[in-house]
């Protein structure tokens, strides 16, 4: 359920238009103990976009980050009396103060860059949900011992199988269930393939500078190349793709280095 922060999508709207204020939080879960694939590539391609506009935020770890959040995922960000949940909706919301990756492109490229984020949405996406709650392997390993582990007896249970039955639920909508394991690492192939083919040798996908496209691909290519799992297939895919592993290093490099040498 969303929480009582929520407010009336007018009120949003209006203070879209605002100035962007130096107490801007994004929430999210704790990232050592209990953050999944999937959310931890969100939220890190938020991080990055943020970023990319040179917007001051900090982040807000809670263990009920989804409960609080308006579209029941993670991440989302306060701004104002503003809760906006998901990259391209905080990208619409920071369009609205004036402040926009895309400016440089031309329509059609707009739409291009729609385009091939919703690839990485669709498959990325996806995919990794369907690695971490339907690969028996890695739900028993990994997914129900992190996502229950800030819960205590038997909440951590309850909740864990419950979140497990939506995604199921929503995957068996989008025909992603059905798949085997190595359908799914080759649709994840097909996909890096095509943004690999996108990318060639340039810097970012689109012209040269970074766009939402660029914070999104980051955020998926270095959570998967990052985070341990039973079997290493799916980073060896990846990694496969030299200019996406340059041009990850090259947005960590550019955005991240800084958190870096402060921790």
């Amino acid at each position: 359920m969303p929480s009582g922060l929520v407010v009336e999508s007018w009120n949003c709207e209006v203070g879209g238009q605002e100035p962007w204020p130096d107490n801007v939080q994004l929430f999210q879960p704790y990232e050592t103990e209990q953050i999944l694939l999937p959310d931890m590539a969100n939220c890190l391609a938020v991080q990055a976009f943020l970023k990319m506009c040179q917007l001051k935020f900090t982040v807000a770890y809670r263990v009920n980050a989804e409960d609080m959040s308006p579209s029941g995922r993670v991440p989302f960000i306060k701004c104002g009396a503003c809760l906006v949940s998901d990259l391209e909706p905080i990208a619409s919301f920071v369009a609205n103060k004036g402040i926009s990756l895309t400016s440089h492109l031309d329509p059609s490229q707009k739409s291009d860059m729609r385009a091939y984020m919703s690839l990485v949405n669709n498959v990325l996406g996806n995919a990794e949900n369907y690695l971490i709650w339907c690969d028996n392997e890695t739900y028993s390993k990994i997914t129900k011992p992190r996502y229950g582990s800030v819960h205590p007896f038997p909440l951590n249970h309850i909740l864990t199988y419950t979140k497990r039955k939506t995604v199921i639920k929503r995957l068996t909508a989008l025909g992603w269930y059905e798949k085997n394991l190595d359908k799914v690492y080759e649709e994840i192939d097909r996909a890096c393939n095509a943004l690999s083919e996108r990318l060639e040798k340039a810097d970012y996908f689109f012209g040269d500078k970074p766009t939402e496209l660029d914070a999104l691909v980051y955020g998926h290519i270095f959570t998967i190349i990052t985070t341990p799992l039973p079997t290493n297939r799916l980073a060896s895919i990846v990694t496969g793709y030299q200019n996406l592993r340059d041009h990850c290093v090259r947005i960590e490099k550019m955005l991240f280095n800084d958190d870096k040498k402060q921790n």
